[in-house]
């Protein structure tokens, strides 16, 4: 697929912050529970999206992670460019090596056109789009 489980994970944790109460910390072990993502997997994540500002951190007794005011400039897209490259998507539908511009395949053409989209949408969709359009998802249809 398009996006790698990293970034699904990585847009699963900050859904997750984003539709609690924005003034907690939480800790990784409580978003992997509520996510369904393996702890330590997402330690990783979210330490990665924390060194790029796109949520914060504290460590300590009262620490753990949050999304701030400040965080909701953030594009989708920001946060899954921190785990797969989308400009460089050059993989073939079919999973063919020389499928290019002068030798395609027979979708070659739409899937960059839903590249080109997925990446679009991924840039036009900021975290206070998400926050504004808050449902509250039943987390126990989430797949793993």
């Amino acid at each position: 697929m398009l996006l790698s489980q990293t970034s699904h994970y990585a847009l699963r944790a900050v859904y997750f912050l984003l539709t609690n109460n924005e003034n907690e910390w939480y800790l990784t072990k409580d978003i992997a529970r509520t996510a369904k993502i393996p702890a330590p997997y997402l330690a990783r994540i979210l330490s990665t999206m924390a060194k790029r500002g796109i949520v914060q951190s504290r460590t300590g007794m009262k620490g753990g992670f949050k999304i701030g005011e400040e965080n909701l400039k953030t594009t989708l897209y920001d946060v899954v460019i921190q785990f797969d490259n989308l400009e460089n998507i050059s993989d073939c539908i079919f999973g063919f090596t020389d499928c290019c511009e002068d030798k395609k395949c027979i979708l070659h053409s739409r899937w960059n056109e839903i590249k080109t989209q997925l990446i679009d949408l991924l840039k036009a969709s900021h975290l206070r789009d998400v926050k504004e359009q808050e449902r509250t998802l039943d987390w126990s249809k989430v797949r793993f």
